[in-house]
């Protein structure tokens, strides 16, 4: 397993914001995050997190593969901020950890877990979709695309500051 991190390089200038990112990164290194996809251990996920994507930007994710239909998990307990869909990533859900520190993107569905919902409270290990190639995904290579991000701005969860989600997991996707 790849050593844990410490806050991301765009944090790292002396300062209070610093000082919340190293606090909130120790927090959640505490806590942990499952592996968001049903039966996969994180072991099996290899870092594709600095990998260069359409010629001009990062990753800043990971691919967890997995047969198409396969249950993705929430991560943390929290609460789902939104549902949709986009160009890159197909269906997508963003969640949050229950103190609103960090942001999750699950990207490339196949759908989303029956009767879920924006402002929807999440266990870890709750399914809330099912893995597929929706978006960019190529059609025969079944994959979740995992990001966490730092938020910064509550407004803009989004545009938080990346952090690699594999040394983070520390519990084998199950079900509960």
């Amino acid at each position: 397993m790849a050593p844990l991190p410490g806050p991301p390089p765009e944090s790292r200038a002396d300062g209070p914001a610093s000082a919340k990112t190293a606090a909130d990164v120790a927090w959640l290194r505490d806590r942990g995050l499952l592996v968001p996809v049903g039966g996969v251990a994180p072991s099996r996920i290899a870092d594709t997190y600095d990998e260069p994507r359409d010629g001009a930007r990062r990753h800043h994710a990971v691919d967890i593969g997995a047969p198409r239909g396969s249950e993705v998990l929430a991560a943390a307990d929290g609460v789902v901020l939104r549902i949709g869909t986009n160009a890159l990533g197909g269906n997508v859900i963003w969640a949050t950890d229950v103190e609103r520190r960090f942001a999750y993107y699950y990207a490339h569905l196949e759908r989303w877990a029956d009767g879920l919902h924006e402002g929807q409270a999440v266990s870890r290990g709750e399914v809330i979709g099912y893995v597929g190639t929706s978006g960019n995904a190529p059609s025969n290579r079944p994959h979740l695309h995992f990001q966490v991000l730092h938020i910064t701005d509550a407004r803009r969860y989004a545009n938080g500051l990346p952090l690699n989600p594999l040394p983070f997991f520390t519990l084998s996707g199950a079900t509960r």
